[in-house]
């Protein structure tokens, strides 16, 4: 009897504990760190398109523009360096890619608070339109993890389920 009663006390003594633990609900999933991002540049090594370079800049800056916040967060600007561009040649087509990194600047004292780097990448059966191609990637990836309203852009899924 004594036997049962510590076994049942030791199973109420660590379960207590356990008891106090308690996992957040889907909707309580804290959101990454968000910013107010009030302008961009982009920027990049003289190896790099330019034409690449202004079309980010202007993708990049209309997602901005097109972005309104509800709520009072950090003002930012972000700074885009895209640190080189790649092209593979493939049997049937190539595939265009490029380094970026991205620092995010506080408006209020101009210290970099946040920085990351991605590689982007495309297949193109024809390499004409690479460089307006591959800045569409760069600039929904960014407008992605900004969460940025930028226009989505067309793809073949919205074409056939309009």
């Amino acid at each position: 009897m004594v036997r049962h009663l510590s076994r049942l006390a030791l199973i109420v003594l660590t379960t207590l504990p356990l008891m106090a633990f308690r996992m957040p609900a889907a909707e309580e999933v804290r959101e990454k760190l968000l910013y107010d991002v009030r302008g961009a540049f982009v920027t990049a090594r003289p190896s790099v398109s330019q034409g690449l370079v202004i079309a980010t800049d202007m993708l990049v800056d209309e997602a901005i523009r097109s972005t309104v916040r509800s709520t009072m967060l950090p003002r930012t600007i972000i700074s885009v360096r895209i640190d080189e561009t790649s092209q593979t040649p493939l049997i049937v087509g190539s595939r265009h890619g490029a380094k970026v990194t991205v620092k995010v600047i506080s408006l209020a004292s101009g210290e970099p608070i946040a920085e990351g780097a991605f590689k982007a990448s495309i297949f193109l059966l024809d390499g004409g339109e690479a460089n307006k191609e591959l800045a569409e990637e760069i600039a929904d990836r960014i407008a992605g993890e900004f969460r940025l309203n930028g226009a989505p852009r067309p793809t073949v899924a919205s074409a056939l389920f309009p």
